[in-house]
């Protein structure tokens, strides 16, 4: 698998050294923070672009039924799920459809169920929609992170609170949700009529041969499911990607697409389109090699990190691992700005993901084992002596 030779002279996100000096201080930093890859994209997926591209028309598109088709293959090969064509939305990201979601179906000061430590965009978008943050946080026991059901019971219970949105594979822990818990979480949704939103973004990174069930298999149980999704994280593609909003429910679908339409999203990109039929028809191969090196990577983590106060939370999925500080530090600020300022090293902060995610932090290792293996390295010995 290459590394993207060309990515520090593009102008991504992760390298920005405005955005580098605003959240780490510095600009001479290594970036191990936002979620996406260091390898080249698949080379089907290259040739098909720049052939789209010399064809030399981009004239209005629509998706065609290839388009569709190759989807539906992927999600039978890969999940079990049965796609329909009318099921699928599209939308420019997963949070734009959280919001329109939100915004539809719940009313201002309505409370919002999510398992923090989290992917603080869930947060984000319930603040914009002046919604209440109503918190199921994740239990850990034994390096492994479980659901507090009984607390979860409670929050669904109450009137107030109308949806739920969880994260499979969850992001940041890498907790891929067995079918047992999946099913839980669909009968008390169910019991008490709350809208339940599955985020199955990463549901392709599944390492160490976990399995993945995404919300669907439990659409004929209890149909008030949506689950959002996106192919930008399997295939490095998140500057050019889609997401999807599968929605089996009639109302909830067509009420979705009304609002899409009234602000004109979801219309088709030429480019996001080949990219991503390309991708479910001939990706596998690429995929399966990052599924390796990921896990080769995990695997050396876990050895250099061997004897060292420094814990990992072994991820099930995903390409980030949750580094656990707390025999470290106590306070979650000098944390941060001690690694940081120390290593050099370029990580998320685990109080960003919630105050539960106080003294862990992110690492995006979707990248050679050479760099992960210095990162950790210095990170290692920027708390050495403390």
């Amino acid at each position: 698998m290459n590394i993207d030779k060309k990515l520090y002279n593009l102008p991504l996100t992760k390298t920005n050294p405005t955005m580098l000096k605003s959240l780490f201080g510095y600009t001479n930093i290594e970036p191990f923070w936002i979620a996406d890859m260091e390898f080249e994209i698949a080379k089907p997926i290259q040739n098909a672009l720049i052939e789209r591209i010399q064809s030399s028309s981009f004239g209005y598109e629509y998706r065609p039924e290839s388009f569709y088709n190759a989807q539906k293959v992927w999600y039978l090969n890969e999940y079990g799920i049965n796609l329909k064509k009318d099921e699928i939305i599209f939308s420019p990201s997963i949070t734009t459809t959280l919001t329109i979601l939100i915004e539809i179906f719940t009313n201002k000061g309505d409370g919002i169920i999510i398992q923090p430590p989290v992917f603080m965009g869930f947060k984000d978008v319930i603040r914009k929609t002046e919604r209440s943050i109503i918190k199921n946080p994740l239990i850990l026991i034994d390096s492994k992170y479980k659901i507090d059901f009984d607390d979860l019971e409670e929050k669904v219970k109450s009137t107030n609170n109308k949806a739920l949105i969880i994260c499979n594979p969850h992001n940041p822990v890498g907790r891929v949700w067995s079918k047992k818990e999946l099913k839980r979480i669909v009968d008390l949704c169910k019991e008490n009529n709350t809208i339940l939103i599955s985020d199955e973004i990463h549901k392709d990174i599944i390492l160490y041969d976990n399995k993945f069930t995404s919300a669907l298999h439990f659409i004929d149980t209890y149909d008030k499911i949506v689950v959002c999704t996106s192919e930008a994280k399997t295939f490095n593609l998140c500057g050019i990607s889609d997401s999807m909003a599968i929605i089996p429910n009639e109302n909830i679908r067509e009420n979705v697409l009304k609002m899409l339409k009234k602000y004109n999203l979801g219309t088709t990109n030429a480019l996001t389109r080949v990219a991503l039929e390309t991708a479910y028809k001939y990706g596998k191969s690429w995929l399966k090699e990052v599924i390796k090196i990921i896990e080769t990577n995990v695997n050396s983590i876990i050895n250099e990190l061997e004897s060292s106060q420094i814990n990992l939370i072994k991820p099930e999925a995903t390409y980030q691992v949750w580094l656990d500080f707390r025999n470290v530090f106590k306070d979650s600020e000098i944390m941060f700005k001690h690694i940081t300022e120390n290593s050099k090293v370029a990580m998320n902060a685990g109080h960003w993901f919630g105050r539960e995610g106080a003294l862990f932090m992110r690492m995006n290792i979707a990248t050679s084992q050479k760099k992960v293996v210095n990162a950790i390295k210095k990170i290692k010995q920027s708390v050495k002596n403390i």
